[in-house]
């Protein structure tokens, strides 16, 4: 039996158990859906929906590409297609417009798998805290620790999951046969991993330094993470723009250190070592920068991720997850900065859903309560969801790249069209929230689309006793 076989048979347990936990800890902040109106439209009463326009119906029949189902154990053979869309893209952006749909997590996983075994791709980024991605990687390489552990210790729930369990339990198969992909993450909101990282290289590289590093990073160490996710009652962002100000010279007091001693550390370690020791610095500077607001988030990510294409090499290919705002390339997302970088040697896929559940952190008002199983709300005429549901497949590709815009049945997806849009969270009594107006076709190269999708299976929570 395959190791995501024996997941699944305990898949049920565990949705039990995990629609029994509470909501996010009083420590944690949540983020919010930036990219939705500060003001959401009232909530329409229910009508039956228009018909879809007949041209915008035919074209999206005759252009659609279906595919079989999402899980990553199915064969190869109705996705052969991607070779095309893909081409000789490096990096292949998966998107998804809720953290907690199913059959969006087995897809991407599933498509992963497939770029990987059929075109040669190496790599695999993920919305997680860089210093913490790399215990996953070691797993997948070496099989060393427990990977359910690991992955709780990216501290995100949304990822807490059997689906992306399952995952990383193929990409260990993967390589122990051979293969050759890594494990990444390009977040930065939780520093506390990343000084921990810098102060032990210093106790093995420079112990008379040891002591002095400790003061230099105590700014942002004591009101930082702990190996769990959670911060102090006190946060950096509670602090005073002059303290802000003088933590981060000392974060840059500490770069110099490790600049200055280059030469000498790398004799005492590894080149290897030492840039983990200068990244991990560098996230907890990019922490700072996001607290301050001199550069956001996805900008940090996006950066983060230019820095794992270029130490894997120009030939490198990378598959990158994250939700739909962040691999859009709209202005200020992640995917924006990277299609700077990569140009047309990017493609950006979004997920979206007609029907179906996904999983969520309640919400009413300003109020959070537990993570459970939501429905979706009802589709807005005239929106994506709405057109999308006109085609015959339960589940499809839309390739949106080299579109007339002039042309009447694809015109739409150049202005403004609703798309539903969910985060970490979900209030319930105001489905009409999660609805924002993108063009569609500017900010995606591609659409995959679901008549329905099922909510995830929640993995208990268990941690290493430290970092």
């Amino acid at each position: 039996m395959t190791r995501s076989r024996a997941l699944a048979a305990i898949g049920v347990v565990l949705l039990l158990a995990a629609c029994d936990e509470g909501g996010p800890p009083s420590s944690v902040r949540l983020q919010p859906n930036t990219f939705l109106p500060e003001e959401p439209p009232a909530t329409p009463a229910e009508e039956p929906l228009p018909e879809v326009p007949e041209p915008i119906a035919n074209w999206i029949e005759t252009t659609a590409v279906p595919f079989d189902g999402s899980h990553l154990e199915l064969p190869h053979d109705d996705l052969e297609f991607l070779r095309d869309l893909v081409g000789d893209a490096r990096i292949v952006a998966l998107g998804e417009n809720t953290h907690g749909a199913r059959d969006f997590f087995e897809m991407k996983a599933r498509i992963l798998r497939f770029l990987v075994e059929e075109m040669d791709f190496e790599a695999f980024v993920i919305e997680a805290t860089w210093p913490e991605a790399r215990r996953l990687d070691h797993y997948v390489r070496t099989g060393e620790g427990d990977a359910h552990t690991f992955l709780s210790a990216l501290y995100f729930w949304t990822w807490r999951t059997e689906s992306v369990l399952e995952m990383i339990e193929w990409m260990r198969d993967h390589n122990e046969a051979g293969g050759d992909v890594g494990f990444h993450g390009s977040d930065m909101q939780y520093p506390g991993m990343a000084l921990h990282n810098v102060r032990e290289y210093f106790r093995s590289v420079d112990p008379d330094r040891e002591s002095e590093v400790a003061t230099l990073l105590h700014c942002m160490n004591r009101v930082a993470n702990d190996h769990t996710g959670r911060f102090p009652g006190t946060r950096y962002s509670d602090q005073s723009d002059a303290y802000r100000a003088d933590c981060r010279r000392d974060l840059d007091r500490t770069r110099s250190l490790l600049l200055e001693g280059e030469a000498e550390y790398i004799a005492a370690s590894s080149r290897e070592e030492f840039e983990v020791a200068v990244r991990s610095l560098r996230v907890a500077v990019q922490y700072h920068l996001n607290e301050t607001g001199e550069q956001r988030r996805d900008e940090s990510m996006a950066e983060n991720t230019i820095w794992i294409a270029d130490q894997l090499g120009p030939a490198s290919r990378i598959v990158v997850w994250a939700h739909n705002f962040h691999v859009s390339t709209q202005p200020g997302a992640q995917g924006f900065y990277q299609r700077q970088r990569f140009g047309d040697e990017m493609v950006v896929l979004g997920f979206s859903h007609e029907t179906g559940r996904f999983t969520a952190v309640g919400q009413s008002g300003s109020t959070y309560t537990s993570r459970g199983a939501f429905d979706l709300g009802p589709v807005r005429a005239h929106s994506f969801e709405h057109y999308a549901a006109s085609a015959s497949h339960p589940r499809y590709f839309l390739d949106l790249r080299g579109l007339d815009p002039g042309y009447p049945a694809t015109s739409w997806l150049f202005g403004t069209v609703p798309f539903r849009s969910i985060g970490c969270c979900y209030d319930p009594g105001n489905p009409s929230r999660y609805w924002y107006e993108p063009p569609l076709a500017s900010w995606f190269d591609v659409i995959i689309h679901y008549r329905e999708t099922r909510p995830t299976v929640l993995l208990p929570a268990r941690y290493l006793d430290d970092f």
